[in-house]
């Protein structure tokens, strides 16, 4: 593997698999050094809380989306456009699901540490999906 695709592998297993630089380390016989290197000239941490943090501002992003959409029903009622009644059946769905999202978000359990690697983690999410979809 090139310099490059470690380097690329390393961030991946930090930014999307939460991974410890020791541990992406041992798991790509790459010093603990050079991936500090690495991870402040790509800026790492910015990107892995950018990931960390879409998922439980689900919810903000969906009443964003809301917002969005009442205020163009509300113009388009001023300037006396007729405004479709599936538009309003979709700004009622949006808000409803962020609600909930909102709710779950704030009651679920913190996540319990995942000891699994990270290619195991997406074989169980292929097989997963693939039955969820019907896909043997």
């Amino acid at each position: 593997m090139s310099k490059k695709e470690l380097e690329g592998k390393a961030k991946e297993l930090f930014v999307i698999h939460q991974m410890s630089l020791a541990d992406i380390g041992r798991s790509l016989n790459v010093s603990t050094r050079t991936l500090q290197n690495w991870k402040s000239a790509g800026n790492w941490e910015l990107e892995k809380s950018r990931v960390g943090g879409s998922e439980g501002a689900f919810h903000a992003e969906l009443f964003q989306l809301g917002e969005v959409m009442a205020r163009k029903i509300k113009q388009d009622e001023a300037g006396g456009t007729e405004v479709a009644p599936e538009r309003y059946t979709a700004l009622e769905r949006i808000i409803d699901t962020a609600e909930k999202s909102r709710k779950y978000e704030n009651a679920a359990p913190p996540k319990k540490a995942d000891d699994r690697s990270p290619e195991e983690r997406q074989k169980d999410a292929i097989r997963r999906v693939k039955n969820i979809l019907g896909i043997t």
